[in-house]
């Protein structure tokens, strides 16, 4: 059979051949020469190096190309989400398919990826659908594979407990649990401003003020960056930059502190907080916690089991705190107070810092008139 002739098109005002040839990414560029002859060579030698292109595009395995995502796609994230994305590609992702090509990866594989987390929170399988979703709808658009596998993953896992606030007695107990530790400025202010760790950790003197109305200024983060601090003006979002009133409690204490670092909280060394410095502080939080055979409790449980018992992390420091705490849990209470004060929501939304105002709304609006006591009116009428 001969072979079919060369066809391309001429344009007399340049007088030069053209011929529309489609690349690697499926797009179509034009290669021109004067020769129809030379013009046909051209595009001969660039449709043999699309085939050695997508010949070694198809070698490629999921661990080369995730990694190779990661370094294209996260330089201008946050600390913390960097560390999200690293997380679920080396720890989730890369010991299931990692090995494998990414053009033979099919939608049982991915969830073959769920499967061994089987035993973790539908928050870290999340992170790991929404890591497999990007890097795969990257590899479509760059035509490696024709069609995403992981468009029908969905996350599964258990639920995380709900969120309880201290309670007024709760949080008095932990304050005088840690009352002369370093831990102490960190607790106040999570329970008097609600800010974020990382805000607190990056609160500087420059953004504390004492005058006749007290408040202090959220303008820098504090995160780590392979357990070392790295402070930055970028907030986690344009609305967490603002100013909080602070009630009398916490201005008096800030006026007593002796300003030995440029920031209010730092370590021994009066230097910002390592990811291990932070840690170390913290601990002497969990040091007071009650255990109970070797087990955090819970709510007023295991105080007489804890009594009985040495205190492995300190045996001479007495564990007072029967509750869970965490930085968020301060956080938490502190803005479940402004609610049910019957602060306005919007007020609360700007306090906060939620870019939206139905996140406010969302984790807690529930604690707005939801009390017995609220509710015991309607359920009268409704029973009259």
């Amino acid at each position: 059979m001969p072979r079919e002739a060369f066809k391309c098109s001429y344009d007399p005002k340049t007088k030069l051949y053209n011929k529309r040839v489609k690349d690697p990414s499926g797009k179509y560029k034009k290669l021109y020469d004067r020769d129809k002859g030379a013009l046909k060579q051209k595009c001969e030698d660039f449709r043999d190096a699309v085939k050695g292109y997508s010949a070694a595009q198809s070698k490629i395995t999921v661990a080369e190309y995730a990694r190779r995502w990661y370094d294209l796609n996260t330089g201008e994230l946050s600390a913390a989400r960097k560390s999200d994305y690293g997380i679920a590609i080396n720890r989730h992702i890369c010991p299931v398919i990692g090995s494998m090509r990414i053009c033979d990866v099919q939608p049982d594989d991915a969830k073959e990826v769920l499967s061994h987390m089987g035993e973790m929170s539908y928050s870290a399988q999340v992170k790991t659908v929404t890591t497999l979703k990007r890097i795969f709808k990257s590899a479509e658009n760059n035509k490696m594979i024709p069609k995403s596998p992981c468009l029908e993953l969905k996350a599964g896992g258990y639920e995380s407990g709900e969120k309880i606030p201290l309670s007024e007695q709760q949080a008095k107990t932990l304050v005088e649990a840690v009352g002369g530790t370093q831990a102490h400025l960190f607790v106040m202010l999570g329970l008097y401003t609600g800010m974020r760790r990382e805000e607190i950790l990056g609160l500087c003197w420059d953004c504390v003020h004492l005058g006749d109305t007290p408040y202090v200024s959220v303008r820098r983060a504090l995160t780590f960056d392979r357990c070392r601090p790295k402070i930055s003006n970028k907030l986690k979002t344009k609305a967490a930059r603002r100013d909080i009133p602070i009630p009398p409690q916490l201005a008096g204490l800030l006026e007593t502190t002796e300003r030995k670092s440029e920031f209010v909280v730092c370590n021994t060394l009066n230097q910002p907080h390592s990811f291990t410095s932070f840690r170390n502080m913290w601990d002497l939080v969990e040091r007071r916690r009650a255990e109970g055979d070797g087990e955090k409790s819970a709510g007023g449980q295991g105080m007489e089991t804890a009594d009985k018992k040495p205190n492995r992390r300190g045996p001479h420091i007495p564990r007072t705190i029967d509750f869970e705490v965490s930085p968020h849990v301060l956080r938490y209470t502190w803005i479940s107070k402004l609610i049910l004060s019957g602060m306005n929501i919007k007020k609360v939304q700007v306090l906060a810092g939620h870019h939206d105002l139905r996140m406010t709304l969302g984790l807690y609006t529930k604690l707005m008139e939801n009390k017995p006591e609220d509710l015991i009116g309607d359920i009268k009428k409704a029973f009259s």
